[in-house]
């Protein structure tokens, strides 16, 4: 060590209190020994001074460690002592009067922390750090010993000295604070999704109320269809979707309604085209599911893109009639949580609502074909036809137009009946039927009386108009070929009669039906096979 340095390290510990005749030492080693030694009383409160300064860093809290600048370990208190259980065997294999190396020091902390083929690198990072020091705290973790926030600064004499101050507690407590936090932040996450839930079941029972009402207002599947296009673009707000239904002979399903589709739908899909109706339970695609698509899905990217859907069975009354497709965008994803406890479930509600619904109407559309459809025929029924006549009557005295009906009946159909039977009447009277289907319009009603009398009730239509509409159908009639078992039935003729109420004509059913009646009449005792009218009625009364 030089001169200079000597003096540096040396006026260190040199009390500022020390007499005044050591200022003039000129920094030589043994020039202060001489002057110490003629000066006892000084040299007395000089070791006074050291002992309590060694013992002061003995036996201080934190601990204590001095570096010669060689990286040597010159002094450390015993709390730094237990920081390096090590150090006692590392001086135990040293030669006599050596200090310890710090990068020994070192080495031996880190070496199960660190991979072999970067010790040394790590070693020498912390032999630089330590010689290029400059008062800036580090942590470092000392394993089952704790966590010390670790501070070294250069001295003077070209050493090292080090602090380290114990921040295990610390770093307990932040560790907690840190879970407490996240714990309140994963609860109050947990309570806004529960709100968020409340708020959507809310909403969700309120819109499946609304639907479940308008549905079951529905008269038909027409207005049905109408309903679920309206109400799941709302309560399902940036989806798309299709409703699709089973045909009569159930090999394919029809495309009946689509929302937010620009009217893309398939006019029909087959059953196995859907994953859905195979497995009889809803399929959904998308994340975390299985990436099977189902046929019917035609426009999906090939490869998933944030986009998924649900397939949902229609089922009523134990049997699928139908199938609920929704799509969700990417743009409107929801959180994972939140689609399958809230929106999955509230779909197959919808679902059951739908099919629910469809199975009302279908029992309403049977009931009322019952009530007021003939069973033979498949015609009107007298009940039908005389509350669309006073509907017909009462729209043409309010819009001054005509409304005309024709009275039919099978010419000697008892003769009929009794030769070949009833089966081969009842044969003739569904031909019948099916030729007045064949010939009506929008608004008209054919219907089936009774027996052989039918009736056609013609709004908006002249008697002249009439005239040619039944002679239409005793043409058809006359030419008509009935197959009964292995022959062919005779051919049949019909008579018509033919009333018309004037525009603006105040007139009932009752009286209008009768007219026609009595036409109807005039032409079968005028030879059958023939069409009569009310006003040639009247003029071969007058002539």
């Amino acid at each position: 060590m030089g001169v200079s340095s000597e003096k540096k390290a040396i006026a260190a510990i040199v009390p500022e209190s020390a007499p005044s005749a050591y200022a003039k030492w000129d920094g030589s080693t043994d020039d202060l020994v001489n002057m110490l030694s003629q000066d006892r009383d000084a040299l007395v409160q000089l070791v006074q001074e050291h002992r309590i300064l060694k013992e002061a860093i003995e036996s201080a809290p934190p601990p204590f460690c001095v570096y010669t600048p060689d990286d040597r370990l010159l002094a450390t208190n015993a709390a730094y002592e237990n920081m390096h259980p090590a150090l006692p065997r590392m001086r135990n294999a040293l030669p006599p009067g050596h200090r310890v190396l710090y990068a020994d020091i070192v080495r031996e902390q880190i070496r199960d922390t660190v991979p072999a083929e970067l010790l040394e690198i790590e070693v020498q990072r912390r032999v630089l750090s330590q010689r290029f020091a400059t008062g800036d705290a580090v942590e470092r973790n000392y394993g089952d010993r704790g966590t010390y926030r670790v501070v070294k600064y250069r001295l003077a004499s070209g050493g090292t000295a080090g602090l380290a101050f114990d921040v295990s507690e610390l770093k307990k407590r932040e560790a907690d604070l840190l879970k407490a936090k996240v714990a309140a932040e994963e609860a109050n996450d947990q309570a806004r999704i529960a709100l968020e839930t409340e708020r959507t079941r809310k909403v969700q029972m309120r819109n499946l109320s609304q639907l479940g009402e308008w549905l079951q207002s529905c008269q038909s599947l027409t207005e049905l269809f109408q309903v679920v296009e309206c109400f799941m673009a709302r309560i399902f707000e940036g989806s798309s979707g299709e409703l699709y239904i089973y045909s009569n002979l159930r090999d394919i399903l029809d495309g009946r309604c689509e929302w937010n589709r620009g009217g893309a739908i398939q006019a029909h899909i087959h059953p196995d085209d859907c994953w859905a109706l195979r497995r009889g339970r809803m399929t959904r695609f998308g994340r975390d599911e299985i990436g099977l698509t189902c046929t019917h899905v035609v426009d999906l990217p090939e490869k998933w893109n944030g986009q998924e859907y649900i397939c949902i069975p229609i089922i009523a009354h134990g049997e699928t009639i139908g199938l609920l497709h929704i799509r969700f965008s990417k743009e409107t994803s929801l959180d994972a949580t939140l689609f399958e406890e809230t929106i999955m479930p509230f779909a197959v509600r919808c679902a059951e609502q739908i099919s629910l619904a469809i199975a009302n109407v279908k029992l309403h559309n049977e009931l009322m074909d019952q009530s007021t459809k003939d069973a033979l025929t498949g015609l009107w029924n007298r009940r039908h036809l005389m509350n669309q006549c006073r509907h017909a009557l009462a729209e043409a005295e309010r819009y001054t137009h005509p409304v005309s009906v024709i009275a039919l009946d099978v010419d000697n159909f008892k003769t009929f009946n009794d030769v070949h039977g009833h089966d081969a009447g009842d044969s003739v009277l569904r031909h019948i039927g099916k030729v007045m289907q064949s010939i009506v319009q929008d608004g008209e009603i054919a219907a089936r009386l009774g027996g052989e009398e039918f009736l056609l009730l013609l709004p908006q239509s002249s008697i002249e108009d009439a005239r040619i509409r039944a002679e239409m159908l005793r043409e058809k009639t006359e030419s008509l070929i009935v197959d009964y078992g292995e022959a062919a039935l005779p051919r049949v003729t019909i008579s018509a009669g033919i009333a018309t109420a004037q525009a603006g004509q105040k007139t009932n059913p009752q009286d209008l039906i009768r007219a026609s009646d009595r036409a109807l009449y005039a032409a079968k005792n005028s030879g059958r096979n023939r069409v009569m009218t009310t006003a040639e009625l009247e003029q071969t009364a007058k002539g």
